[in-house]
């Protein structure tokens, strides 16, 4: 792969050693391979590898910061601030003070990467790095805890009637009790329409919340919209057979994607990876009613994980494989397919911190991978 001049004098920098160290520390880490060192020369400029690679993982405050880092406050805000605006290091202010952490590689720094839909050498060339590296190394990060970061979220309308329904578990209530909303454009499907492998399905249907949702605003990596204006894209995604995946927590998420098993990172760690641990099943599952079903094979296209598949003796549902997605109903034009509630669903962490340090918790636990 070609990588640039300045790019290929950058890698093996002993400072972007450090920086990949530092982002191994997270829940999902980065694991070691060429195409990441080629991806942070890339990314970082040498001064901007020092700062990130002394960087906490939760917001702090400049002064703080400064202090840390043994810098002037205005030279370390203008590193950060133009890694803000690259999608490397988060940045908010509060009370008129600047907050600045590191991003984790994922979720973080890949997504924000192809958030813009850019269609640049450069973002040619990341979407390779990025490619190569998924099945080097970060696609394989998903199964390095026992604790999925993401989860899936049911189609609303296929929950049974009469079942409780808490309220992490309802898209539409994750949606109007969000603090802020904005919409995005897919990285995952923007990185494979890079690659010449995109599958068609629509870009900007993936949504962030709160915090990250105003950083994403603000620096032009999302825009702003209202509930109507989300659940007007849920519609969009439920319509195109998009998988609904957000962060594997009850408060406070981050995003909420609308997924395919072809391009999507964290369904493709099934697909092209073979780890169903990849992502957490909702708490729902298919039913198959035998008797009622035709073998149209509709619900074969329609399942992004491969757990309907057509046999000689009909339509077989693997129910070990099932992600409780809801979105092979939606199509069943027998009624032979619906959903019923999993036999056992262990809630997910309350808050997404409580999430991460269950998940280091669990990496240490395995010696770090």
């Amino acid at each position: 792969m070609e990588v640039s001049r300045t790019t290929k004098e950058r890698v093996g920098l002993p400072v972007y050693r450090e920086l990949r160290e530092r982002l191994d520390e997270f829940p999902l880490g980065a694991p070691p391979h060429e195409s990441l060192d080629e991806i942070l020369a890339e990314l970082f400029t040498p001064e901007e590898a020092a700062v990130a690679a002394r960087l906490p993982a939760l917001p702090t405050p400049l002064p703080e910061l400064a202090a840390r880092l043994r810098m002037k406050p205005e030279p370390l805000q203008a590193v950060c601030e133009g890694m803000a605006d690259k999608g490397l290091v988060f940045a908010a202010v509060r009370d008129g003070v600047p907050f600045y952490s590191l991003m984790p590689l994922v979720p973080g720094i890949f997504e924000l990467q192809f958030m813009k839909a850019e269609t640049t050498p450069r973002a040619m060339r990341l979407a390779r790095l990025f490619n190569t590296y998924y099945y080097a190394g970060w696609g394989r990060s998903l199964t390095t805890t026992t604790t999925p970061w993401p989860r899936v979220v049911v189609v609303e309308r296929q929950i049974p009637a009469g079942v409780e329904v808490l309220p992490y578990e309802r898209v539409s209530e994750l949606i109007r009790t969000a603090r802020s909303l904005a919409l995005t454009n897919c990285y995952c499907r923007h990185e494979a329409n890079l690659l010449g492998e995109g599958c068609g399905a629509p870009l900007d249907v993936c949504m962030v919340f709160g915090r990250f949702a105003d950083f994403c605003v603000e620096r032009g990596f999302a825009w702003r919209v209202d509930v109507d204006g989300a659940m007007a894209a849920l519609d969009r995604a439920e319509e195109a057979g998009l998988v609904h995946i957000t962060d594997n927590c009850q408060q406070r998420l981050n995003f909420l994607c609308n997924c395919c098993g072809c391009c999507c990172g964290i369904l493709r760690g099934i697909t092209k990876l073979d780890r169903p641990t990849a992502v957490a099943s909702s708490g729902y599952i298919v039913a198959h009613d035998e008797d009622e079903c035709t073998a149209c094979g509709v619900c074969v296209e329609r399942c992004h994980v491969g757990a309907i598949e057509e046999t000689d003796d009909g339509v077989r549902v693997d129910l070990d494989r099932c992600i409780g997605c809801g979105l092979c109903n939606l199509v069943c034009p027998s009624g032979a397919l619906t959903t019923r509630r999993r036999d056992a669903v262990e809630p997910p962490p309350k808050t997404w911190r409580e999430l991460q340090m269950r998940m280091l918790a669990e990496k240490a636990g395995r010696g770090g991978r």
